[in-house]
């Protein structure tokens, strides 16, 4: 059986790629965002997960779709739940 590779939490995503390429820094995007810098936090270093309600403050702050956001976080979410069963 092939084991499934550990996918990335969508905050390392959202940091390694979109925040750096927008050189946003986590105050700059929670400001964008209409949330606090710590949530921001919370969900770069994969403390926190991002809700599909914020998936959707995503889509519109970055111009990414919602559906990606929360494809991750199910795909972080079953990768962990498996590890632990």
């Amino acid at each position: 059986m092939i084991k499934n590779p550990k996918p990335l939490h969508p905050g390392t995503v959202l940091e390694e790629i979109y925040m750096r390429e927008m050189a946003l820094n986590q105050t700059q995007l929670a400001d964008l965002c209409g949330c606090s810098p710590r949530k921001i936090n919370e969900i770069v270093n994969g403390k926190r997960a991002i809700s599909p309600e914020f998936a959707l403050v995503l889509e519109d702050a970055l111009g990414t779709t919602a559906e990606m956001w929360v494809r991750m976080q199910a795909e972080y979410d079953l990768w962990k739940a498996r590890k632990a069963a």
